[in-house]
């Protein structure tokens, strides 16, 4: 090929004219420079205006013998090799042209690469030759400069005289062969091959030294060499030979060819495996060429579509598999991705399509469609084809379960993300792609432009006060395979915060690297709320009961204390842990600690609220408390908890006791005056009074309130008017006393007066809404009292006995 051969120039002499064109085409291809000749006259005419490497001669010429041109050459330059390209099979046109000084024959017509590989050996050994006469000659100032170039050469290079004995070999020679520097200098050439080549060789070596030729020289042989250690090992070997005052020499290019032939090995393996995969790959291959004719079918291709193999060679695959479309219409040929790699070069890969059988029915095909190449021209193609149905099948289930969850994520009120970490960089990158669903930014009001699907568009929305925490929770899950559930504050479009909580899983590769993280994301704002708005009613409730000066305490149904107010800690010196979980029996004497839990049972026992008088030891002696005790109870109703609200009335008893015996003195005082009571409300227009008064009345034991005209009934008639219009006065003036008197008529017939004196009562507006006041006898000697008043101060007057609270 072009490339191969450059620099060198070629005199071709020939008169065949169709011949001269064949081999100048084909040596311009190589890389020669081509000079022709279609006579003897024309040859020599170019010898003696040009320099050439290498000539090819036809023998027989118009105006002349070739073999007297090579005659010629040999005069003018024995070292250039000639070869002779000759039709005639006579010894003396062939193997007789060897003998005149040509280097090798072929004869027509002649093999191609043949002539190539002589023609490559006749200028290399020509170029060696002519350095090993010289160093010959020039032995003495030339050595090294040879033997440089001769040991540079990675073949192996050996030189022997006429009788096979070596003279001179390169370290590439003594290397291949096993042996060590000049060790070989002085064997002979048998040493260098297996035995059953002596005879043939010693043979050959007296027939070229008795003058005869050897078809050997000028050729390339395959044989086997030998190694010092007696290993044989394929070769490669060019044979040359040339004439000197002192005799015959003959040099070989030696050639291991041991990794070539491993190649061919390994290529004729190669073939079978590839054989071996087109007979049973379970995909379908054919191939075809530039008409679309099937050139090959492997037998799992022909299965599929229900025909034998030898049913689709030569045959138009197009119109037998691929005619239709999916949807039923024409598909023509130039529309088709598998011709089209013939016209364009190129790989063509399709899915979705389909192949018709035999019977008329269709299956669904991926295919990938590769061009075929020879001498940069697409000779055909190969399809590689699988059947996927049941991957259709499955894609249709898959769709369908695409298609439930997305109902599902629009359907759901959380968010859903799902991230895919890029390669070569940390998961936090900013540009990690996120995608994320509408509901996400439905949640956080923005649009898709304004949250687009990267990381950053969260991370840069996180509340400063979290995003440590939650990038921290993030890097624990992905880095250590922590679990990730946390919570935190998200800007909204609105400018707000907004709580979410947000759980995720990764996914890592083989390695350990997270690769993915998909989760989903749930607004709890109105949980945040609710929490905190019940945080603030726990924080209340504590102040309250620590503020409360009341004993509040709950007690499981077991008896053991649950909680406690600081009011009950302060009054017992006990902390919190030395009263949660004790009992009263742990806390108080066995007395005090039985009767409260009496009264505990007893709330349980009736699942009912209860009042208590209980009581309880302090630093300073027992205090009086009254105690309301209620049940806690489940979901079910059940009581699980006392809780008791206790509260200390001891210092409010002692009062009561004093007031009840000021107020049982005053009224003593006034029944001994016969002075009566009265309570006047304006705003119902009832009237209340003692005993006394309704004695000085004259109305009936035990009458009740009265109205206004009740009382001015009770009036002596005469005096009526006189007294309403004193109360009249009263209720709509601003003064704040009033005074009156009027008469009353006894059952006897008797007239008595009464002296009325009160305080009136005022609203802020400064209307009148009660008075109060007494009541009292003015008529002289009328100070006995009726039997029901003085009923009424033996009463009060009888000693006073106390009864505690049942």
């Amino acid at each position: 090929m072009a490339g191969e051969a450059p620099s060198y120039t070629v005199l071709v002499v020939e008169d065949n004219p169709d011949i001269v064109v064949s081999l100048q085409d084909l040596l311009t291809h190589d890389g020669y420079t081509v000079h022709t000749a279609d006579s003897c006259a024309g040859a020599l005419a170019q010898l003696g205006a040009y320099h050439f490497n290498a000539v090819l001669l036809d023998v027989t010429l118009p105006d002349g013998d070739g073999l007297e041109v090579l005659a010629t050459i040999q005069q003018l330059d024995p070292h250039l090799p000639v070869v002779i390209v000759t039709a005639s099979t006579a010894t003396e046109k062939t193997v007789g042209s060897l003998t005149r000084g040509a280097f090798a024959y072929l004869t027509k017509p002649y093999h191609r690469e043949e002539l190539r590989q002589t023609l490559r050996r006749a200028i290399g050994v020509k170029e060696l030759a002519v350095k090993a006469q010289r160093a010959e000659h020039l032995l003495t100032e030339s050595e090294d400069r040879f033997r440089s170039l001769v040991e540079s050469a990675s073949d192996a290079i050996v030189v022997a005289d006429g009788r096979g004995t070596i003279l001179s070999h390169n370290h590439s020679a003594a290397t291949l062969f096993g042996y060590q520097n000049h060790d070989l200098i002085g064997q002979p050439l048998t040493k260098l091959m297996p035995a059953r080549y002596h005879e043939r060789h010693n043979a050959g070596i007296a027939r070229l030294e008795a003058g005869g030729s050897s078809r050997l020289i000028g050729s390339i042989l395959e044989l086997q060499g030998l190694k010092q250690d007696g290993t044989e090992f394929p070769i490669e070997l060019s044979l040359a030979t040339w004439k000197t005052a002192t005799g015959n020499y003959y040099s070989g290019i030696i050639r291991d060819v041991s990794r070539r032939k491993e190649t061919e090995r390994a290529l004729d393996e190669l073939r079978r495996r590839h054989t071996l995969i087109l007979t049973q790959a379970g995909e379908g291959i054919y191939g075809i060429d530039r008409q679309g004719l099937a050139t090959f079918v492997n037998p799992r291709a022909a299965a599929m579509l229900g025909y034998s193999v030898e049913d689709l060679i030569g045959r138009p695959m197009h119109a037998l598999l691929h005619h239709t479309r999916i949807d039923g219409s024409s598909y023509p040929n130039e529309a088709c991705p598998i011709y089209a790699a013939l016209h364009d070069g190129e790989i063509h890969r399709v899915t979705h399509e389909v192949f018709w059988k035999r019977n008329g029915t269709s299956f669904p095909v991926e295919y990938v469609s590769s061009p075929l190449w020879e001498d940069d021209t697409v000779a055909g193609a190969v399809v590689v084809f699988h059947d996927t149905t049941k991957q259709w099948r499955i894609e249709s289930g898959l769709r369908k379960r695409e298609d439930r969850l997305e109902y599902v994520i629009r359907g759901s009120s959380d968010g859903f993300w799902d991230g895919q970490v890029l390669p070569g960089r940390p998961w936090h990158h900013p540009d990690t792609p996120v995608w994320w669903s509408a509901r996400v930014r439905e949640l956080l009001g923005y649009t898709e432009n304004e949250f687009p699907d990267i990381l950053e568009s969260w991370t840069s929305r996180l509340h400063p006060g979290d995003r440590e925490r939650v990038l921290a929770a993030l890097a624990a899950h992905m880095e250590r395979r922590e679990p990730y559930d946390t919570e935190y504050r998200l800007l909204t479009k609105h400018g707000e915060y907004q709580w979410f909580r947000a759980r995720g899983l990764a996914v890592w590769d083989e390695h350990g690297h997270p690769i993915r993280m998909a989760g989903s994301l749930q607004c709890i704002t109105d949980r945040k709320q609710m929490e905190e708005a019940l945080h603030r009613s726990e924080r209340l409730l504590k102040d309250v009961i620590d503020n409360t000066t009341a004993v509040i305490y709950v007690k499981l149904a077991d008896g053991r204390f649950l909680l406690t107010n600081r009011r009950f800690q302060q009054i017992f010196d006990l902390s919190a842990d030395q009263i949660v979980g004790r009992t009263n029996h742990d806390l108080f004497s066995p007395e005090i600690a039985e009767a409260f839990s009496a009264n505990d049972r007893q709330v349980l026992e009736r699942n009912a609220a209860i009042e208590y008088d209980e009581v309880a030891p302090h630093a300073d002696g027992v205090h009086d408390y009254i105690s309301i005790k209620f049940p806690l109870c489940d979901e079910t109703g059940r009581p699980y908890a006392v809780c008791g609200i206790s509260t200390d009335i001891t210092e409010r008893k002692r009062l009561g006791d004093l007031l009840r015996g000021n107020e049982e003195r005053v009224q003593l005082a006034l029944m001994s005056a016969r002075i009566g009571i009265w309570d006047w409300n304006l705003q119902t227009d009832h009237c209340y009074w003692s005993p006394i008064a309704n004695d000085l009345l004259g109305l009936a034991v035990g009458a009740g309130p009265l109205s206004r005209q009740d009382f001015l009934a009770s009036v002596y008639s005469d005096d009526q008017a006189s007294v309403l219009a004193a109360l009249l006065t009263a209720q709509h003036s601003s003064q704040s006393e009033l005074a009156f008197a009027h008469r009353v008529c006894r059952a006897d017939g008797t007239l008595h007066w009464l002296s009325w004196s009160g305080h009136i009562v005022r609203s802020a507006t400064g209307a009148a809404t009660r008075i109060l006041g007494t009541v009292q006898s003015t008529t002289p000697g009328q100070t006995t009292l009726s039997e029901p008043a003085q009923a009424d101060r033996s009463a009060l007057e009888k000693p006073r006995h106390d009864h505690p609270r049942s």
